[in-house]
């Protein structure tokens, strides 16, 4: 009787066992859960304070990597690149790659993190490398495709760069076309160097049919005009660049009258000149009007017209020439003086007094706090050519 009663516990006892050891289980991964969240939660509390130094070593203390705590790891691994601790940021990565539990959304943003850490530090080869790879994967392709364009325009690799912004383009909403026009313009200027002017303008008309109001597309149309000696036609493209954008006019007015020069149309030039001075107030314009005129007709004659243009117009640059051309002790002379005290307050009265040290707010008046960044005695005078 007493062995069937034992055989009968049996069950029980196991069952009871089992049930026991669970319980402990189940206790023991409730409190290892508890222990991550108060961690957890410790690290964000460093962050949000400010504390980056000890939202580390919390985080590095949770050291598991898995699909709940991935997204932790990755914030920690952003954190050391901004930090400038590169290397860090790498191993970090790498580990969070090296887990099997991960889904491939997560692994995949890991990828792209790890791509951002080798660029972060010189690796291009590494980081064009991973983005390549994951450019293939469609769901990544976008941020693939901006990372390795910003690494062919740090290595000048113009051809890849055109190429991965039509990609860029294709799927995604960008506009890439203004983009896509100056690396053709790139690529026209390496032709140049190269002596393949044909080549040259091929890239020139892709560049314009990206941009129509390319600037540079037409200064380098101008440069390969003069090249061949079509002096009159480098003459009218340098005008159709003012026309499209007048401030380009004190790059393009020296290269203009050299053609005109060459190709004897001074007289065209010098009224396209006048246009440009009363259109536009120039004074790129006007002081190269004031050296012709110093050329064809004296100092003096130059010095009265400029110094009536500068009385409607004032600038810096217009009145160190007035002084140049103003003899000492003449009447012309005592005027650039009025004009000199007149432009000196102007420019005064503009000029800021004080600027903030900690965030570079400006003023003519001084604060013991800062209106913008609220900081407390960081307002100085400011010290230079028109400060203290």
């Amino acid at each position: 009787m007493i062995e069937w009663l034992l055989l009968a516990l049996l069950p029980v006892a196991a069952w009871g066992g089992w049930y026991f050891a669970r319980n402990t289980a189940q206790r023991s991964e409730r409190k290892r859960h508890r222990l991550f969240n108060n961690q957890y939660f410790q690290g964000l509390n460093y962050l949000l304070n400010e504390q980056p130094d000890k939202a580390i070593q919390i985080f590095l203390e949770m050291a598991e990597v898995n699909e709940d705590t991935v997204e932790t790891h990755l914030a920690l691994g952003s954190l050391f690149r901004r930090r400038g601790e590169v290397d860090r940021a790498i191993r970090l990565h790498q580990n969070i790659i090296s887990k099997h539990t991960l889904d491939d959304t997560q692994r995949l943003q890991a990828l792209l993190e790890l791509g951002e850490d080798y660029m972060r530090a010189g690796l291009f080869d590494r980081a064009e490398k991973l983005f390549s790879e994951l450019m293939e994967r469609e769901s990544q392709a976008p941020s693939a495709l901006k990372h390795l364009l910003d690494i062919y325009q740090q290595e000048k690799d113009w051809a890849k760069a055109l190429d991965v912004a039509t990609r860029l383009e294709a799927v995604s909403d960008e506009y890439m076309a203004l983009r896509k026009s100056q690396f053709c313009c790139e690529l026209a200027e390496l032709e140049l160097d190269q002596d393949q002017p044909g080549n040259a303008r091929k890239h020139l008309a892709l560049a314009r049919r990206f941009d129509p109001a390319n600037v540079r597309a037409h200064f380098i149309s101008a440069r390969i005009a003069q090249h061949n000696g079509k002096h009159e036609e480098a003459m009218g493209i340098y005008e159709e660049v003012a026309q499209l954008d007048h401030n380009y006019l004190p790059i393009l007015l020296d290269p203009y009258f050299q053609c005109a020069e060459e190709s004897g149309q001074l007289k065209r030039a010098q009224k396209q000149l006048e246009s440009w001075c009363e259109k536009h107030q120039s004074t790129s314009a006007l002081l190269k009007k004031v050296a012709l005129m110093e050329q064809d007709q004296g100092a003096a004659e130059a010095a009265r017209h400029l110094a009536v243009r500068l009385g409607e117009n004032p600038s810096v640059q217009g009145l160190e020439k007035l002084l140049d051309l103003s003899p000492a002790g003449s009447e012309m002379q005592e005027r650039t003086m009025q004009l000199l005290h007149s432009v000196t307050r102007e420019l005064l009265s503009r000029q800021s007094t004080f600027r903030c040290s900690h965030c570079g707010f400006s003023g003519q008046n001084h604060h013991w706090q800062c209106p913008s960044c609220k900081q407390w005695s960081t307002t100085r005078v400011i010290r230079g050519v028109l400060g203290e």
